[in-house]
């Protein structure tokens, strides 16, 4: 496996998410805290003359900051920002989902509840961001993310401000520095960008979801630049006859040419929308199936999303995948304590791997000791019991690796607090280790006591006290074990 790049001696760089003009953004680990990242990386040379590198970079470290201030769910965490060589770097939180340029060609037509609840959302961030005096610059549908629950993410607030440039710079294929399709008049003209050039950009999204189409739909960078200027925008109604004429009236009032004639700010944009966002719904019944519904948000605020079931996964080959070379080197990530990044491999290998291959059960247990040692109880909790539910009819009762896997589910369901559960897995481990040796055997003494901590955890302190004077009943009274044993007794009969 070829060997990854590692930027600041922490963050591996290990896929990549998206390339540029400008360059590239990464998913990636930070070694330090062991987990996933976005790391995007910008090429100095191509955002300024050398001349004006040392500025860049303390723009880009104040955009950083500043990015970093916005204090929303909407605007991914920033965790790091630096310059490493000719790059300059920003290590973020990794968004999950699909951008609205996918989400448009998945959902055409877009629902109009899907559609204002999309809005409504980027509104929220965009009056999160203006509040602390960040201006996008370069709103558009790629720097919008729908996350599999439905919650709205804006990207790229930072980089968008090294672009601010003077729109009479042009690249070397003569594109303008910037998105035309969704670029305000004032920012067309080279005047300064303020919160309403925000707006302006959310209006042209709006009405894309609404009708399927960009507002203006000129080809080329020019042409489409004059139309942002000189055109005004077309009804939304002839297009998509079920929209609501306050609806209709927004979107135009966001297409204003002159600033001030747009809402005030995003604050009444979203206040505007409210009356069209459905209304949280009472049960606790959630379709798992429809991902990336913007209105769960609404109808399901601050719900936990239950996870699916199954996913289907892309199959390959044992014989073209690396198994031996995958596992080695997420036990080399464990060792090192990277467990997030180790069971992301582990993982990966089995979505690969057929349920059926030899090679599947060994990558499986892995990936349960891998979660275990990072504390993850719950995710670790699956894969122990998918080991038994697939191995144990196969072999015996006694066999030794399913009675320590049930074991490993007992671990499991203590640590997340579930006694009841973690004793209904540990008795019969216990019976049948009873069978196979003496009540004074040390495993069976210690599977004895679990026994009794399991039922004084589930609140049964008169079995628990039971369980430790039969323990003792099997004892001599200057057993080494004893002592311990009577200081429980004695906690239990308190």
């Amino acid at each position: 496996m070829a060997a990854r790049r590692t930027l600041a001696q922490r963050y591996d760089i290990v896929s990549p998410i998206g390339r540029g003009g400008m360059g590239e953004v990464w998913s990636g680990f930070d070694k330090r805290l062991d987990r996933a990242v976005a790391v995007k990386l910008l090429r100095s040379e191509a955002l300024s003359p050398r001349s004006e590198h040392d500025t860049l970079v303390k723009r880009f470290l104040r955009e950083a900051r500043l990015t970093a201030r916005v204090e929303h769910p909407g605007v991914p965490a920033v965790f790091d920002a630096g310059t490493e060589g000719d790059e300059l770097y920003l290590v973020m939180q990794l968004v999950p989902g699909i951008d609205l340029v996918d989400f448009l060609a998945q959902h055409q037509p877009v629902p109009l509840e899907w559609a204002v609840a999309v809005t409504a959302q980027t509104a929220s961030v965009l009056a999160a961001a203006h509040a602390v005096s960040l201006v996008h610059r370069d709103l558009k549908p790629s720097n919008v993310m729908i996350k599999p629950d439905g919650t709205v993410t804006v990207l790229d607030f930072g980089v968008a401000a090294l672009l601010e440039a003077d729109i009479t710079r042009l690249t070397a294929t003569g594109e303008a520095v910037g998105s035309p399709a969704y670029m305000s008049p004032e920012q067309v003209l080279g005047g300064v960008p303020s919160p309403r050039s925000d707006l302006y950009s959310l209006g042209c999204i709006l009405h894309e979801l609404l009708a399927g189409e960009r507002p203006f739909t000129a080809e080329g960078t020019y042409p489409a630049m004059r139309q942002h200027v000189e055109e005004a925008p077309p009804r939304l109604r002839p297009q998509r006859r079920d929209t609501p004429i306050a609806i209709e009236e927004l979107v135009l009032q966001l297409l204003a040419k002159e600033p001030e004639n747009r809402p005030a700010d995003a604050q009444e944009v979203y206040e505007r929308l409210l009356p069209f966002l459905p209304q949280p719904e009472s049960g606790t019944t959630d379709d798992v199936t429809t991902a990336s519904d913007p209105t769960r948000p609404y109808r399901r605020p601050l719900a936990p999303r239950r996870r699916a079931v199954s996913q289907q996964a892309q199959r390959v080959s044992p014989a073209t995948l690396d198994i031996r070379t995958v596992r080695d080197e997420a036990a080399d990530l464990a060792e090192a304590g990277r467990f997030t990044q180790a069971a992301r491999l582990l993982e990966d290998l089995l979505a690969q791997v057929g349920e059926t291959d030899r090679a599947h059960r060994g990558a499986r247990l892995q990936l349960a000791n891998t979660l275990l040692l990072g504390g993850d109880y719950a995710r670790a909790l699956v894969h122990y019991e998918r080991l038994v539910e697939h191995v144990a009819p196969e072999r015996s009762a006694d066999d030794s690796d399913v009675l320590h896997w049930r074991m490993q589910i007992v671990v499991c369901h203590a640590a997340l607090g579930r006694a009841a559960e973690a004793l209904e897995q540990l008795e019969p481990v216990l019976a049948m280790r009873l069978r196979q040796h003496n009540a004074r055997d040390d495993e069976v003494v210690e599977l004895r006591q679990q026994v009794a901590s399991l039922r004084a955890s589930a609140g049964d302190v008169a079995g628990a006290a039971s369980q430790v004077r039969s323990i003792l009943a099997d004892l001599s009274p200057t057993d080494s074990r004893a002592e311990t044993l009577r200081s429980m007794l004695a906690r239990y009969t308190r």
